[in-house]
């Protein structure tokens, strides 16, 4: 019985052991672009989800939906803007104010807080 109890209590101490928090992306978040006239600012929940605003230099603009997942340390960004476009964005939370990833193989991206 005493190595059940203490196989128990070592099984509950390393269940208990805490994780690393999620990040939490609540928040207005702007693309950093580097052509005037274009942008992507996002509205999100803590967990990624909301909706936000684009343009395009001497183009289109609009609204998009976002729909976020956090795994561990990785976040997905799933954004549909009102023409039909969906783009995924992955990427980590660099620091507090920095959100760094990319869409698909050739691009990068960076938000940042406001």
């Amino acid at each position: 019985m005493p190595r059940i109890l203490a196989a128990l209590a070592l099984l509950v101490s390393a269940c208990a052991s805490p994780l690393s928090p999620a990040p939490d992306l609540a928040g207005t978040w702007a693309e950093s672009f580097s052509i005037p006239g274009e942008s992507l600012i996002l509205t999100l929940d803590s967990s990624g989800s909301g909706q936000g605003t684009y343009a395009f230099e001497a183009g289109r603009s609009g609204i998009v939906q976002v729909t976020g997942t956090v795994v561990h340390s990785t976040i997905t960004l799933v954004i549909r803007y009102d023409y039909g476009l969906i783009q995924t964005f992955i990427g980590i939370l660099a620091d507090a104010n920095h959100l760094m990833g990319g869409i698909g193989d050739n691009s990068t991206l960076t938000f940042t807080r406001r």
